[in-house]
């Protein structure tokens, strides 16, 4: 995606003269209610205005912007967190997940500014979506059992924006430069791609100094347990989870596997035998109850993992593609220090 670019004019000495008349002459003729008031304005307050027929390609499907969406609903945590930090919250309608205190510290506030139309579990139905009147629907991925999809949002005249994660044909590995660029697509829908590569490049830098400080040596062998006790949910090869684990000093047992997410069998876990089992928190319970099926099972308490009780658990936001990836690299970083010093 294109970067904003600036730039600067400079004047010469004999020109400030007649530069001063003119503007003054400016002033006179226009009326107060048609001159912005600078003294209430700030830098980034103006940036979002009217785009120039921004194309954007998503899913397989481009769209073409000719104006910054101005009623917004996020049907998802990940996606308004996208929204916030790029402190979009006055184009915000409302928005479907869990509550403000979900999200990083720096973006509650804003988030509390914005109207919640209701939880995260059952996926929101296309009715409800569509009831406040949005111009742009941003979801981590649509859900065809609801009839939430990008085909019945372009049916209803409704943009849509959804993370490559999540897209139905994607079948490439979603790194977290692969996140980077969706938070740009978004940024470029509101002509504020600034406040992107602001966010990106704090981003790069944490990267890097997890990077800096993953041992040499073997990498520590993860599974991350989702959920399902006959066959485990888990992250495959494609997901932003696996890059994640990789980055932090690990390797995805199950990197082998294609696509994001998916079912697997438990042999094909066992096999892998982890030494880290990630649990997911999704804010209601799920951790303590999945350490406890593992420890019961006598096929899988052999595990080095459920063995030496080396678990950890990351949130469902530091799992999909959004700004809190960072801050579960950084907790998978710490937790695979930990395995590599028992070693």
């Amino acid at each position: 995606m294109n970067r904003q670019r600036s730039g600067r004019i400079g004047f010469r000495p004999w020109l400030l003269g007649a530069l001063t008349l003119m503007v003054a002459l400016f002033a006179v003729a226009c009326s107060d209610d048609e001159t912005p008031d600078a003294g209430t304005q700030s830098p980034t307050a103006a940036v979002t205005s009217k785009p120039a027929n921004v194309t954007i390609s998503n899913c397989g499907v481009e769209t073409v912007y000719d104006a910054v969406p101005e009623r917004v609903v996020a049907t998802d945590t990940s996606a308004l967190e996208v929204l916030m930090a790029l402190e979009l919250q006055d184009h915000v309608i409302g928005y479907f997940g869990g509550t403000p205190d979900r999200l990083q510290h720096q973006h509650q506030a804003r988030a509390a500014l914005v109207d919640r139309l209701g939880g995260s579990f059952p996926y929101p139905s296309l009715e409800a979506v569509l009831a406040p009147g949005p111009d742009l629907v941003f979801s981590y991925g649509f859900n065809e059992s609801a009839g939430l999809t990008a085909h019945n949002l372009r049916d209803a005249e409704v943009h849509s924006f959804s993370f490559t994660e999540a897209c139905p044909d994607f079948s490439g590995n979603v790194t977290l430069e692969v996140m980077f660029q969706d938070v740009r697509a978004v940024a470029q829908i509101f002509n504020v791609e600034d406040r992107a590569e602001e966010l990106i490049a704090t981003w790069e830098r944490q990267i890097a100094e997890v990077t800096e400080a993953v041992p040499t040596g073997e990498q520590v062998r993860v599974f991350y347990f989702d959920s399902g006790e006959e066959a485990p949910f888990t992250a495959l090869s494609g997901s932003v989870m696996s890059d994640i684990i990789s980055r932090a000093g690990g390797v995805n047992i199950l990197s082998e596997v294609s696509g994001a997410w998916g079912t697997v069998e438990w042999e094909a876990v066992v096999d892998g035998d982890p030494e880290l089992i990630i649990l997911v928190d999704y804010g209601f319970g799920g951790p303590d109850a999945n350490r406890a099926f593992l420890e019961s099972n006598p096929s899988l308490s052999g595990m080095s993992a459920v063995e030496n009780g080396q678990y950890m658990t990351v949130t469902f936001l530091q799992s999909v593609p959004g700004p809190q990836n960072l801050d579960g690299l950084i907790e998978v970083a710490t937790a695979l220090r930990g395995v590599n010093a028992a070693r």
